[in-house]
């Protein structure tokens, strides 16, 4: 069985993943965070203003 070694390109992307969440779980820990309803709306207002 052989043994596959990551890339550099998959390597920054899982730490690029990580530091993702990292943030994530230090805004919600702050308080910067938004309701479902107030995101959805947001998004509802991008695509509307793309179509």
């Amino acid at each position: 069985m052989t043994i596959s070694r990551p890339t550099g390109g998959v390597l920054k992307t899982e730490l690029a993943t990580i530091e993702g969440i990292q943030r994530g779980l230090a805004d919600i820990e702050t308080g910067r965070t938004v309701s479902h309803e107030a995101a959805m709306t947001s998004l509802r207002k991008i695509i509307a203003a793309e179509e």
